[in-house]
């Protein structure tokens, strides 16, 4: 099945056209790029129209302001996040069951590096009260959450997790995990945990709350 072309409209609702998308795609390419490079703090429309040879007119055809750019590759994030579900759609109670979940952690980490800048932007400004970058969080958590709901509900339907584990709760708790810990890998290595100590605790954590084995 042909996946439908996503309307993409500019700053004042109209169709872009090719071209436009081009133009558009590129100020978000920038605006990517010097988040990485400088934090949002720093961001500025001049710099992010600089770096592609535009102006600051051009950016508000596209955008209202900067944290409609960040909505935007927020966004295209939650797109990259989609494929990870298949790493949880088929289960993990058989006796590859850990190995699949590292294999998700593994995904998950790589996904997690992709878009780094723009996560924890969007979650700094969810965690700030922003309704339009919590609700990006939330429709994002959602692809993973609702997967590993099936898993916790199968495995009490198996007797092996307590009814008093609620599946939302429980698949909450898991994301939050392993969107706190990733930020926090250079740190955990001072410490002196080896490179392979946070994917494979994780892999762990994560088998053992949704499957009760």
């Amino acid at each position: 099945m042909s996946r439908t072309k996503k309307t993409i409209l500019g700053a004042d609702g109209r169709v872009l056209g090719s071209r436009a998308e081009g133009t558009r795609n590129r100020l978000l390419e920038a605006t990517s790029k010097l988040l990485a490079e400088q934090g949002v703090l720093e961001l500025k429309i001049v710099d992010i129209t600089r770096e592609v040879g535009s102006s600051p007119a051009t950016f508000y055809q596209y955008f209202i302001d900067v944290d409609a750019a960040l909505l935007a590759l927020a966004e295209m994030a939650t797109a990259d996040e989609q494929p990870l579900v298949s790493h949880l759609a088929s289960g993990w109670d058989d006796a590859a069951g850990l190995a699949r979940a590292g294999q998700f952690v593994d995904a998950y980490t790589k996904f997690w590096d992709d878009h780094n800048a723009v996560l924890r932007v969007r979650n700094l400004k969810a965690e700030e009260g922003d309704v339009a970058f919590r609700e990006a969080r939330s429709k994002a958590n959602l692809l993973l959450i609702q997967s590993m709901m099936k898993m916790v509900e199968q495995a009490q339907a198996a007797d092996r997790l307590p009814v008093l584990m609620h599946p939302f709760v429980t698949a909450t708790a898991m994301i939050a995990i392993i969107e706190r810990l990733l930020p926090y890998r250079n740190e955990i290595a001072r410490r002196g945990a080896p490179a392979e100590a946070l994917r494979d605790t994780v892999a762990v954590l994560l088998h053992r709350s949704l499957t009760g084995r």
